[in-house]
Order: C-alpha cells, then sequence, then structure tokens
C-alpha cells in the first residue's frame, strides 16, 4: 500500500509541476500580447493563468496529504 501512495504522490506532484509550467507559459503568452497590441482591458487576459495556478494549488494539497498518509502507514508498522 504505501508504494501505491508514493506512485500517487509522484503523480500529483508531476500535476502541480505541470500547472505550473502551463500556468507561467499563460503569462509569458498574455504579457506578450499585451507588449505587442498595448491593449490590457479584454476580460479574457489571466483567465488560465489563475485556472493553472489553482490547479497547481488544488496538486499541491493532494500530494502533501498523501505524504502525511504515507508518513501515518510507514509509522504504523
Amino acid at each position: 500500500m504505501t508504494f501505491f501512495l508514493v506512485l500517487l504522490v509522484g503523480g500529483f506532484a508531476l500535476a502541480a509541476a505541470t500547472a505550473l509550467v502551463r500556468g507561467l507559459m499563460a503569462f509569458v503568452q498574455d504579457a506578450e500580447h499585451i507588449r505587442q497590441t498595448g491593449d490590457f482591458r479584454q476580460d479574457a487576459y489571466g483567465v488560465k493563468q489563475n485556472r493553472m495556478m489553482s490547479q497547481r494549488v488544488l496538486y499541491q494539497g493532494i500530494a502533501i496529504a498523501l505524504i502525511v498518509l504515507v508518513g501515518a502507514v510507514a509509522s504504523q508498522k
């Protein structure tokens, strides 16, 4: 069971890192578009960034909870 939990921790850590990179890429794309057009008043800016960063926080929280669970399972043995 511990091995399965460790795999889940790795999966959620990878998902958090992926969401972080995607959020940063969206930030750079929005900044580049604003720099080129000079128009920063559109509502679409920042939506993808916020969604990716929210997902990153969710995945990190799940990974931390699983780490605590791994510690609890390991201390039972």
